[in-house]
C-alpha cells in the first residue's frame, strides 16, 4: 500500500497527540441514554473549548467544529474518555469524562 507524504504527517501528528497512552478511567463502553438532553449547544462546545482547544485549534487533530468532533468521536472517546490520555495534565474529572462519554455516544447532537 502506497501513503501520500500528507497522510503520513497526519497520522504521525495524531499518534504523537495520544501517545501518552493513559491509564483506564474505569469507563465502560458507553450507549446514548434515552434521556440524555446533552447537546453541542448546551455541553460540547464548553467541554471542547475548555479542555480541547488549547491544543486542538491548531495541532492535528483538529477539533474547532462540531463535524470535526464528530468525525473523531471514536478517538475521543478512547483518549478523554476510556482512558485519561486527555487532556494533556489530567485536567478533567471523571463525572466530565462520563458526560463527555455520554454526548458522543448519542452521535454529539
Amino acid at each position: 500500500m502506497q501513503f501520500r507524504p500528507f497522510a503520513i504527517l497526519a497520522l504521525s501528528l495524531f499518534a504523537a497527540c495520544t501517545s501518552g497512552g493513559g491509564t483506564s478511567t474505569g469507563i465502560s463502553e458507553l450507549s446514548c441514554p434515552p434521556e440524555s438532553t446533552l447537546t453541542y449547544a448546551n455541553f460540547g462546545e464548553d467541554i471542547i473549548t475548555s479542555e480541547c482547544m488549547s491544543c486542538h485549534s491548531t495541532k492535528s487533530p483538529k477539533l474547532g467544529t462540531q463535524a470535526e468532533i464528530k468525525a473523531r468521536a471514536a478517538d475521543i472517546l478512547d483518549a478523554a474518555v476510556y482512558t485519561d490520555a486527555m487532556p494533556e495534565g489530567n485536567a478533567m474529572s471523571i463525572e466530565q469524562r462520563q458526560l463527555l462519554g455520554e454526548w458522543l455516544a448519542c452521535g454529539a447532537p
